[in-house]
């Protein structure tokens, strides 16, 4: 009986994420190894500004705020991402960065392009 309590705060939560297709994009880039590095080879100039001005933002929580909506579950998350913005065209970017005993030691950038074959990663780079 208490298995079917759960079932009705799960389906409200499994509404609140994105819708399938999308779902998928984000797992794909979550999958990715993303270690902000120094690198930034390929990436052509002023990505991350269209990034935050036109792409689709999401993070972990379900009440993200302003503008940020949910991730939805993913089978496989990089524990540096703190953030994803998907878009514009074929581009998404992870923001976070390295963690030590829980705290962030860091934090920077990672450039990711879809292809023909799927998503990789193109260059990550601390910021300044």
């Amino acid at each position: 009986m208490r298995r079917l309590a759960l079932v009705p705060p799960l389906l409200l939560l499994a509404a609140c994420g994105p819708a399938p297709a999308r779902q998928a994009e984000i797992c794909a880039v979550q999958a990715l190894p993303t270690r902000p590095g120094v690198d930034r080879f390929g990436v052509p100039p002023g990505i991350e500004r269209r990034a935050q001005r036109e792409g689709a933002v999401y993070g972990p929580g379900v009440l993200g705020g302003y503008h940020i909506r949910w991730w939805g579950p993913c089978p496989a998350r990089a524990d540096t991402t703190d953030m994803l913005l998907i878009g514009p065209g074929p581009w998404a970017l992870t923001k976070g960065g390295q963690r030590a005993g829980g705290r962030q030691v860091g934090y920077g950038t990672c450039y990711h392009r879809k292809a023909g074959d799927g998503w990789r990663t193109v260059a990550c780079r601390i910021n300044p």
